[in-house]
């Protein structure tokens, strides 16, 4: 993605979020448009917007409607108000040079739920994909006669609800009936029902991220990777996801786990157990902080020396240090 997107810390990114998902809610329009206007003003990340803003939003939105704490009308239109945001950015973003491959993307028979596959369409172009988005609801025949004529590398196929998956093994089995080297990559909430007993499938993503590296890693013409930012954005959620399910701090969940860590400030490694110092891609020092501090010499106490307690924040080293990675074995 374009590198002066904004991609704003985790804290404000959580404040937008909240303020903008209370907006439709509540139903002050006004509001949230002043809200969508700043995000593609300040030229908010694609990815942020999605994952964080819109993709929350619409979980939100959709659960309250399934609590009867919300009409369907209000849902309705808080969700128009959220594929109006997506049309915004769209127009902000230039697309990449066609990497050769096409998907076709649709929601299986008696399922009409597209958003999140608009949103995957979406990851999918901004990774120079061709994309062909059928829609919401294709019956099977229509599907599989489509897919036999148009011949693309990959199907991209969601499944919202369980009592829809008899349908989407149908579609599964039909298209790799076509004998024509078609991956299918699966998602959505009913999908993953399946995706350890269907041995048809080549993969299920949980997210955009997920399906774009999937399809990445899959095509043997295609070594492109997808946006840093959108990873870290997606691994973090995930780890936030397991905090809450093991009801654990991130301290605590340190202590239960391996913990990768790059960093720009040496307050963040203090306590790892293990500290690589890198300089042009190769380890030039390691050691645990109180080791390394001893060291007069060494890089890593002079900028030990060099920050005060009351600058512990992201600086340049120019031409010193790229990254600090700290390995944390618990």
């Amino acid at each position: 993605m374009n590198s002066s997107w904004y991609v704003p810390p985790k804290t404000e990114i959580q404040a937008v979020s909240k303020q903008f998902s209370s907006c439709l809610i509540n139903g002050h329009y006004k509001q949230a448009n002043l809200i969508s206007r700043m995000l593609i003003t300040q030229q908010w990340s694609p990815a942020v917007v999605y994952l964080n803003i819109i993709r929350k939003t619409l979980n939100q939105v959709g659960n309250l409607w399934h609590q009867g704490k919300l009409l369907i009308t209000e849902e309705h239109r808080a969700t128009q108000f959220c594929l109006l945001l997506m049309d915004r950015v769209r127009n902000t973003f230039k697309l990449p040079t066609p990497n050769g491959m096409k998907i076709s993307m649709a929601s299986i028979e008696d399922d009409k739920h597209v958003i999140a596959l608009y949103m995957t369409a979406d990851f999918f172009r901004w990774d120079g994909w061709n994309v062909e988005m059928l829609g919401g609801s294709i019956p099977n025949k229509d599907l599989v006669t489509y897919i036999d004529t148009n011949v693309p590398n990959f199907v991209l196929l969601s499944s919202t609800f369980p009592q829809s998956n008899d349908n989407l093994e149908i579609a599964i089995e039909g298209i790799k009936s076509l004998n024509k080297d078609i991956k299918v990559i699966i998602g959505g909430p009913a999908a993953s029902l399946i995706k350890d007993t269907n041995q048809l499938i080549d993969g299920f993503a949980e997210d955009p991220v997920q399906a774009v590296s999937i399809a990445n890693s899959l095509s043997e013409s295609n070594p492109a990777l997808i946006p840093l930012e959108s990873v870290l954005l997606s691994l973090g959620e995930k780890i936030h996801s397991v905090r809450k399910n093991l009801d654990l701090s991130q301290s605590e969940l340190s202590k239960k786990s391996t913990t990768i860590t790059i960093a720009h400030r040496l307050s963040t490694i203090v306590d790892s157990d293990k500290v690589l110092v890198l300089d042009n891609g190769k380890i030039i020092e390691q050691g645990n902080h109180k080791s390394l501090t001893n060291q007069k010499d060494s890089y890593y106490s002079k900028l030990e020396h060099k920050m005060s307690p009351a600058k512990l924040f992201p600086y340049q080293i120019n031409d010193v240090i790229e990254f600090v990675l700290s390995l944390i074995h618990i």
